[in-house]
């Protein structure tokens, strides 16, 4: 049976990933990671409907906790393997450079950037186990994906502002193609996607897109993806995005 680890799941992008990883015929069994289970009512309700689902306490910018977060999934894994990591827990100011400040950009790139790193370190072993056959992946027996954005892109930036989202989103663009390098002789693909402008509390009412809508085009691109996928960022309509 597949194993899922989707951070940030209490709600937008992370609530709807475990919703629709749920409905899988293959029923895997889904870790969903959140900072405060007895708050997350919406993430509760789906668990309580899906046995399956299985609620973690992780704050990510916790790093002294991650092993024993990894040891609590390991001890509920059948084969004691993971076979897709979803990073999503984030935070985005709408700071610029005239407002930015020195804490914000150390809270955002810890959360966004830093996390996503130590957390695949801290469950490398786990993703190292994973059975090969037990998710129809065509890149390797485990994958990590990075949701990151388009504002990370230094070339696609024509407008600024976002400032230490951007710089954040940036340097886990960086992460990605690092550990997509480092991972590749242990067959773990890492790849990273923009889920677009999505209707949630960080993108706001205004958004196009719902957040079905978003992660259900994240997750056909990952089962398709192939090698040209590796270490790089793609939109949820499969787009490659420049760095």
């Amino acid at each position: 049976m597949a194993n899922i680890v989707v951070t940030g799941a209490s709600r937008g992008l992370g609530l709807e990933f475990v919703k629709q990883l749920a409905k899988f015929s293959k029923s895997p069994k889904i870790f969903a990671l959140c900072r405060d289970p007895q708050g997350a009512e919406k993430l509760q309700n789906l668990a309580n409907g899906s046995p399956n689902v299985s609620i973690i306490k992780a704050d990510m910018t916790d790093f002294d906790r991650y092993n024993e977060v990894v040891s609590s999934i390991k001890e509920q894994t059948d084969s004691g393997g993971i076979n897709l990591l979803i990073n999503n827990a984030g935070m985005m100011l709408k700071d610029t450079l005239t407002s930015v400040k020195h804490k914000s950009l150390i809270d955002t790139f810890e959360l966004n950037a830093v996390a996503p790193l130590l957390f695949t370190k801290a469950l490398l072993p786990l993703l190292k186990k994973a059975d090969e056959n037990a998710l129809p992946l065509k890149v390797g027996k485990s994958v990590v994906v990075n949701i990151s954005a388009h504002l990370g892109s230094i070339e696609e930036n024509t407008t600024g502002g976002y400032m230490s989202y951007r710089l954040s989103k940036a340097a886990l663009n960086m992460v990605t193609k690092s550990a997509a390098m480092e991972l590749k002789t242990s067959n773990i693909f890492v790849m990273a996607l923009h889920p677009g402008w999505v209707k949630t509390d960080m993108g706001g009412e205004q958004a196009p897109l719902t957040a079905e809508a978003s992660v259900n085009g994240m997750l056909t691109v990952i089962s398709k993806a192939d090698e040209s996928h590796r270490g790089c960022l793609f939109t949820n309509k499969g787009r490659k995005i420049p760095w």
